[in-house]
């Protein structure tokens, strides 16, 4: 997993102003106007991939002449070369973007690598290479056969690949081709004590999952400490993700504090989401009591935060309450309540009834009946 992973080439342009205070972006296009403030190079090139794409912590090191910077941040197994490639100091995560969390964007480079990127003499040399001395984290991937060339690209960032059926050993096989650096386990046989070590170690473990959108073995590994991924499902069940796959999962389709709380207390033994202001966490999180939590910005859909540490501001953001084993009452899962919020997010039918087998306990044959009974029943209307 060592070496380069990605050689790309720009121009400089005398348009360039590098003010912008929250993304870098290397465009693909020649010619960019003075508003183009976030671009720091113009018709970009990739020269060199090492594999089908890049994912993981990176560092980007930007270099005009005998000027250079490097920029830390956690690459997108989305990207692909001949986009432009956007890096962002938030989460979000698009086509576009080559890596998010950064540590730098364009305002804060060094303002004397300005004088090389605002000359259209200079050749752009850009590379991303592996950072080592940030923790790889925790992936859990619900792939499709469709996700084989992001899948390909989160093998080769990963140091361990779980695998917890058998569609999904299929999709690894596939998408590894002659990769052979990581080991592929059974989630059957997987030695968790090894695996929470390697992470405290800050190696990388891809969970891969084609028929769950929960995962027993992620649920033992998260943790507060460990920097954690869900590619593949929709936000309301990545924020989900690190709960007890026998737990229900409960949404809440309520926005004000008093209903949400009120949620909460009545499904202890469930992983309660909802969705609110970041500024009404605290109290929310403080009325849950000794429950785990997981956060996740609206915009940032692949990223979950874990622990006690809350955003603030008043953006919205997804939540989930983790349940409490053995307290209250069972809870019946709210099945029209699930398939309407999941379709209103363009969600497959498939997920959906996966989700309803995961949260609710029901048979693949009772979860499809009822996806597809409340589809058709909406489409009539």
């Amino acid at each position: 997993m060592a070496g380069v992973l990605l050689r790309m080439t720009c121009r400089g342009h005398a348009n360039i102003r590098a003010t912008h205070g929250k993304t870098l972006e290397f465009a693909v296009d020649p010619e960019i106007t003075p508003r183009a403030t976030c671009v720091v190079g113009v018709a970009a090139e990739v020269h060199e991939l090492d594999a089908p794409g890049i994912a993981g912590p990176v560092r980007i090191t930007i270099s005009a002449g005998e000027r250079s910077a490097t920029v830390r941040a956690v690459a997108n197994s989305m990207w692909r070369p001949g986009s432009t490639a956007v890096v962002r100091r938030s989460s979000e995560r698009m086509a576009n973007t080559l890596a998010t969390d950064a540590d730098l964007a364009a305002s804060t480079l060094p303002r004397e690598l300005l004088d090389g990127l605002s000359d259209p003499e200079s050749e752009v040399d850009i590379t991303v290479e592996r950072d080592f001395d940030v923790a790889g984290g925790l992936v859990f991937f619900h792939a499709r056969e469709s996700d084989v060339l992001r899948l390909g690209a989160e093998i080769a960032a990963a140091s361990s690949v779980v695998v917890e059926d058998q569609v999904a050993r299929s999709l690894v096989d596939s998408a590894r081709g002659e990769d052979r650096r990581a080991p592929v386990i059974d989630a059957r046989k997987a030695d968790q004590g090894r695996l929470r070590a390697a992470l405290e170690q800050g190696e990388r473990v891809l969970v891969v999952s084609s028929s769950s959108t929960r995962s027993d073995v992620v649920a033992r590994l998260s943790s507060a400490d460990v920097p954690f991924e869900v590619i593949g499902l929709p936000a309301q069940l990545a924020v989900a993700a690190t709960s007890s796959s026998r737990a229900p999962v409960v949404l809440v389709d309520e926005t004000n504090r008093r209903g949400i709380v009120k949620a909460v207390r009545r499904h202890a033994n469930a992983a309660v989401v909802f969705r609110c202001a970041a500024d009404q966490l605290s109290g929310i999180v403080e009325d849950a009591g000794e429950r785990g939590v997981a956060t996740l910005p609206v915009n940032a859909s692949e990223r979950p935060r874990l622990g006690s540490e809350l955003p603030s501001g008043s953006a919205d953001v997804y939540c989930c309450i983790a349940p409490v084993d053995g307290v209250g009452e069972d809870t019946e899962v709210d099945a029209p309540g699930l398939i309407r919020s999941l379709l209103d997010q363009g969600v497959s039918q498939k997920t959906i009834s996966r989700a309803l087998m995961d949260s609710a306990g029901w048979s693949r044959r009772q979860a499809y009946e009822v996806v597809l009974g409340l589809t058709k029943g909406d489409s009539e209307e």
